[in-house]
């Protein structure tokens, strides 16, 4: 930071206090008082922590794990399997069912996406495989895989592919004061030099930052970005409810709602039925991916050119 500045921001625990508040409008960063901070804009919304270093911020974005896999056994499904597949348009990915051939998730030039996207097959899944190509130019592979093993049998699963963004590099950052003396911030990733303008907080009364401070909470009550449980329901959409509101079915291994009642035209029915995923662990391993050996044909196929062949939902019967 600039001299000025730093006669301007407090020293010790203080500084994180004078610095707090919203920098930006539509996009920006908010800095608030514990360290912590919370990158947003369009379809961004990421949390973090920053220190300070010298006269610059340093931050460091909570990680997303490359794949996240969500399970429940599900009585309705017998001894059918089914994967609902999240994300895996966004990246190189591939899929292996136990000992079948692993296969790219889409074909090449996937667009015009329908989504849920549902693989089943009809007999039990002793493990799953995920593979992913990497963006990056580091050293090592160029592939990674990623090991599922069944052990509990389980058959109705969630599987989420988080493409690596930008928003969730570490970054850095330096405090300058305009011409008109008001604090600024310019981030190395986003805004440019400019950066962004820190909004008013001298006022108590401004809903926005409130609303700020409400989305951080509900963000620590999660207790991580890797949530151990999420909740979906027969169209797959995932929701958090209050489970408060519902009560646990144990012969369906799932959730209804306490205001479902016969003939409700005012209760929304995506809501009534809801089943618990819990987190599967994925384990990393060094393999040596043969792009060789891989299925030449996709497990999904989409492309606008090419409609009447599209399809988002394959059964499987495994004789």
């Amino acid at each position: 930071m600039a001299q000025e500045v730093n006669h301007y921001i407090a020293t010790g625990k203080d500084r994180s206090k004078t610095i707090s508040g919203q920098y930006g409008d539509l996009s920006g960063i908010c800095l608030f008082e514990d360290g912590k901070f919370m990158l947003y804009g369009y379809a961004t919304m990421v949390f973090g922590s920053y220190v300070f270093e010298k006269d610059y911020l340093l931050f460091y974005p909570d990680q997303l794990p490359q794949f996240q896999l969500y399970a429940n056994h599900n009585p309705t499904l017998g001894d059918t399997v089914s994967v609902n597949f999240r994300g895996f348009e966004e990246g190189k990915t591939f899929v292996q069912f136990g000992d079948d051939n692993v296969q790219p998730v889409f074909n090449d030039g996937a667009n015009c996406f329908d989504f849920p996207y549902l693989y089943e097959q009809s007999l039990p899944m002793s493990q799953l495989k995920f593979v992913v190509q990497k963006e990056d130019f580091d050293a090592g592979p160029a592939y990674q895989t990623f090991h599922y093993q069944n052990d509990q049998h389980l058959n109705d699963f969630i599987a989420i592919y988080n493409k690596p963004q930008r928003a969730r590099t570490n970054f850095a950052a330096y405090l300058y004061l305009t011409e008109d003396k008001k604090l600024a911030i310019s981030l190395s990733n986003y805004g440019g030099r400019k950066g962004f303008l820190r909004e008013n907080q001298v006022d108590p009364t401004q809903k926005r930052w409130f609303e700020i401070l409400a989305m951080k909470k509900e963000y620590e009550n999660a207790g991580s970005i890797e949530l151990t449980a999420i909740f979906s329901n027969a169209e797959y959409n995932i929701s958090y409810p209050d489970l408060e509101e519902y009560n646990f079915d144990k012969a369906t291994n799932q959730y209804i709602s306490k205001s479902t009642k016969d003939n409700d035209q005012e209760s929304d029915p995506h809501d009534r039925y809801l089943r618990q995923y819990t987190k599967q662990p994925l384990v990393p391993k060094p393999d040596k991916f043969d792009t060789k050996a891989v299925a030449a044909v996709s497990l999904f196929f989409t492309s606008c050119s090419q409609p009447d062949e599209s399809y988002n939902h394959i059964k499987r019967r495994k004789d």
